[in-house]
């Protein structure tokens, strides 16, 4: 038993030894075609892992270190803690709470316990009324912020004078140093005294020394507002702008019970700085989660019982406010990876079952053979099987290789999945095939799609695939984009359409060719006829090739349809938040000969001036809308040029007498406030009655809100005694596409108007295209993506072509030898594959205008267009749309190739000569 054993081992690998030997090309090419698979199907992993952790951390490193962290804080006042409040901020009870977040906080938030910065600083910033000190307004005196920070002596150096003491002095004095910047910038040195007033007298702050930060950079001197140095404040809310010092002095840490005394007491903080080369994009959403834990629920409730601290809290902004935008962009550029790389990967794996199948056709005879001899399948399997393995194999590992060396990241997992799958599906495709071929052996046949007759088996499945199909794009449909991001159904949408259009065409290919072939019979010349004659005796095994080039074309046209939305969107934005190609606005009056300046500005090719009011209430609602007052011709015109909003009703707008109330167009959400038909609008001329005769959505002049349109004429009719300024124009719009902005901005100049501001629809363009690393890195990789797809669906072509090639050669030497001219063979050999090119590109437009509207709900173009940041203006338009360009340039191209391969090998032909040829025919 065991000899026998051991001597089919050996003769399992004699024969495979032997098949290698026979047929060394193919097995150079089934290696180097699961190398490149496997190593593009681990790289892709890899790269998408890369690009991601790039730009979070560099979102993470332009935020600031407070901006980056998470922050926890606890209020301590006397008021709030009658009892022992000052024993909450001592060092050990700061220490003791830090222990208790440190034990609370878990992966994936990964945080740089290192850089970890804790203290107690007064929590309102008190004035400093000594005279003598810097101020910037004159009425407002510099504020100061005293801070006790931990480990204070170890990253100083004192310049002038000694440390702070804890105690302070004997008449209850805190003492307190600077750091040089402040100080100079303050005119401080050691030994001067602060006046601090409060609610209950005055303290008084003794600057003890001068001090040096070791490393200015760290982020021990950064995690606190003006540690370093002094910072101007500008008061909020004010007419003309106000503005103070403030700067930080320090304390000693166990001094800082004596800020109970100023105003609202002390805040005890810790900032806890992200680790930024720990943290991964897929960690973000847990630590995002997380953090929304620590601030409101169980890790909350657990992190103030082991504090014994119930007021500590984890504040919401920071390290969340960097998270939560990035995760939004990275699920709007998901879908474009994820489809690039489902489509990609299937049509890989197409092209590996369509090198199996070219593999098991050349060797029907061979299995035929050793079906005869008696061979069991399972054995005829585990022969091919081990043949396949011994290539496949190492092939795969080494494409997983190169891609671990050649793109390093963090996570290995994903790298090994794909790669065997590459290498499972190298050594499963070809025992497959044959399993297939040879299960019940039959004399050779031609196996036409016009002359094979569809069986039932294979009509039932076609209608199951297609019903499946069907229910997964109603599925699609109806989920729209509730879960957010991209997930397998998304991915393989274009997939799933390919299969139905391939299924389809099938079908439908022997009528055009029927068609075809019945004219082509009565023509004088025989290229067309045998042309049609050959093209109706495709092998019924060009499925897989035809299904990989609708694939692949569905994905190119996918990717150009979301560029096209994304440009689209963009340049609608643009043109929504300026109105038109350029915008000039002013609080105040235009003068009256600025209109006509702009117009004589090279580029300009109309202008429009308007007079908008903002923020008048509608009736007793509060809802705030902008005036519009303009001639309703000129701004109809506007509004068709530029497509913002339906057509300007401007014939009825301009229907007034004089007795009825004022025609007016408003938005619908105003028109509703009003809750009539008519209203009163308090314009600055006076009270005004208007009626609606329209609604829009937008409108040019307005960027963003609700807004009523007006006519010029009649207001001025309404309000005869009006000053002329209240009705002036105060904003210009001008139509231009390639306007001189130079010259623009010199002749705005020269009107030397206060507070004229001038927006340009390409300077708003060119901000919405700057691209994030997140976006380059997905555009990237999906355009790598793509390429791949491209490139396997050429070969797809090509393994197509190339299985009729010998059959092919052979017709086209017996044709040379009737007389045939090398010209018209080579029409002849496009005329034959051409119907077949054709039916996938066919098929590949149809799938791809069917799957952009399939998608197009699922997917969010917004964060990809305008990065994290949105417009305040109208962004519905990034969505997906349909770009001909995509649709039929590969199209084009993958025609074109088909035309110069099968040219090319008619001439081979001919250059050879016949005898070759016929024998190899004969043989074949």
């Amino acid at each position: 038993m065991t000899k026998s054993r051991t001597s089919r081992g050996h003769g399992d690998v004699s024969w495979i030894r032997a098949r290698f030997r026979a047929a060394p090309g193919a097995t150079v090419a089934l290696a180097a075609l699961v190398l490149v698979t496997a190593f593009l199907a681990a790289a892709l992993p890899r790269v998408v892992d890369r690009y991601e952790n790039d730009a979070l951390r560099d979102s993470l490193r332009r935020s600031t270190v407070v901006g980056r962290s998470v922050s926890m804080s606890l209020d301590v006042s006397r008021m709030a803690y009658p009892y022992n409040a000052e024993a909450l901020l001592t060092p050990d009870a700061l220490a003791s709470a830090e222990g208790a977040f440190q034990q609370v906080v878990r992966p994936p938030l990964a945080l740089d316990k290192g850089q970890t910065v804790y203290g107690v600083r007064t929590a309102r910033a008190n004035r400093v009324t000594d005279p003598g000190l810097p101020r910037i307004t004159k009425s407002l005196a510099p504020e100061i912020t005293l801070v006790a920070q931990q480990d204070l002596a170890a990253r100083i150096r004192v310049v002038a004078g000694r440390l702070p003491r804890p105690g302070g002095t004997d008449h209850g004095v805190i003492e307190a140093a600077v750091t040089d910047r402040t100080a100079k910038v303050m005119g401080l040195n050691a030994g001067r005294l602060l006046h601090l007033p409060g609610p209950s007298g005055e303290t008084t702050v003794l600057v003890t020394g001068i001090l040096k930060p070791r490393s200015p950079s760290a982020t021990y001197w950064n995690a606190q507002p003006d540690l370093r140095a002094p910072s101007v404040v500008v008061l909020p809310g004010q007419p003309d702008p106000t503005r103070h010092w403030h700067f930080t002095a320090l304390i000693d840490p166990d001094g800082a019970a004596a800020l109970l005394g100023l105003r609202d007491g002390a805040q005890a903080y810790w900032h806890h700085p992200a680790h930024i080369d720990a943290l991964t994009a897929r960690d973000a959403p847990g630590a995002r989660d997380l953090i929304a834990a620590l601030n409101a629920g169980p890790d909350a409730a657990r992190l103030q019982t082991l504090a014994r601290q119930p007021g500590l809290t984890v504040e919401e902004e920071g390290l969340a406010d960097v998270l939560t935008p990035f995760l939004r962009e990275r699920a709007a550029a998901q879908p474009l990876t994820m489809v690039a790389a489902v489509g990609s990967g299937t049509v890989a794996a197409l092209v590996l079952v369509i090198a199996a199948g070219l593999q098991a056709a050349r060797r029907r005879a061979e299995l035929t053979l050793l079906r005869a001899r008696g061979i069991a399948l399972p054995g005829l399997a585990a022969r091919l099987l081990g043949e396949s393995t011994v290539v496949a194999a190492p092939s795969a590992a080494l494409g997983l290789g190169l891609a671990l060396a050649l793109f390093p990241a963090e996570r290995l997992t994903p790298s090994v999945v794909f790669a065997a799958a590459a290498a499972v599906v190298g050594s499963l495709a070809l025992p497959l095939r044959a399993l297939v071929a040879a299960r019940r052996p039959r004399p050779e046949q031609r196996e036409d799609l016009v002359a094979v007759r569809p069986s039932r088996r294979r009509t039932v499945g076609e209608v199951t695939i297609a019903v499946i199909v069907a229910g997964a794009v109603i599925a699609l449909r109806r989920r729209g984009t509730a879960d957010g991001g991209a997930d397998l159904l998304t991915a393989a949408a274009p997939v799933l359409v390919a299969v139905v259009a391939a299924l389809a065409l099938l079908r439908l290919y022997p009528l055009p060719v029927r068609l075809l072939g019945r004219p082509a019979a009565r023509l004088n010349g025989a290229v067309l006829l045998i042309g049609a004659a050959r093209a109706g005796r495709t092998p019924a095994t060009a499925a897989l090739p035809l299904l990989a080039m609708i694939t692949a074309l569905t994905v190119t046209s996918f990717g150009g349809a979301v560029l096209a939305g994304v440009k689209e969107g963009r340049d609608h934005a643009a043109l929504t938040a300026v109105g038109a190609d350029a915008r000039l606005e002013s609080t105040a009056a235009l003068p009256k000969g600025l209109e006509a300046r702009i117009r004589l500005v090279p580029g300009v090719r109309d202008t429009l001036h308007v007079h908008i009011e903002r923020a008048r209430p509608a009736t007793s609602s509060g809802l705030l809308y902008t005036l519009i007052v303009a001639d309703p011709q000129r701004y109809a015109h506007l509004v068709a040029e530029t497509g913002l909003g339906a057509p300007l009703p401007a014939g009825a707008l301009a229907a007034d007498d004089g007795r009825e109330p004022l025609p007016a167009v408003v938005s619908p959400r105003l028109a509703r406030a009003f809750g009539g038909s008519t209203g009163e609008v308090p314009a600055a001329a006076g009270p005004t009655r208007v009626r609606f005769v329209a609604t829009m959505d937008v409108s040019p002049a307005v960027t963003s809100g609700d807004f009523m349109i007006v006519s010029a004429a009649a207001m001025r009719r309404a309000h005869p005694d009006a000053r002329l300024q209240l009705l002036a124009p105060n904003v210009i719009l001008a139509s231009g596409a390639d306007l001189d902005a130079t010259a623009l901005r010199t002749v705005a100049r020269k009107a030397a108007l206060p507070g004229l501001r001038i927006s340009l629809r390409s300077q708003e363009r060119a901000a919405y295209g700057r691209t994030t690393a997140l976006q380059s890195g997905a555009r990237s990789v999906y355009l790598a993506a793509v390429a791949a797809g491209a490139g396997f669906s050429a070969l797809a072509l090509l393994m197509s072509l190339l299985h009729n090639a010998p059959q092919r050669r052979a017709l086209l030497a017996r044709l040379r030898t009737m007389g045939m001219t090398g010209r018209q063979r080579q029409w002849l050999a496009v005329l034959e594959m051409l119907p077949q090119v054709l039916l996938a590109t066919v098929g590949g437009v149809l799938a791809s205008a069917v799957t952009v509207p399939l998608l197009r709900p699922g997917v969010d173009l917004t964060a990809l267009a305008f990065t994290t940041t949105t417009p305040a203006t109208d962004v519905s338009a990034a969505v997906l749309r349909t770009d001909l360009a995509s649709l039929l340039l590969p199209s084009a191209a993958l025609i074109a190739l088909a035309c110069a391969v099968l040219a090319a090998q008619a001439w081979a032909t001919g250059r050879r000569g016949e005898g070759t040829e016929l024998r190899i025919g004969d043989r074949a």
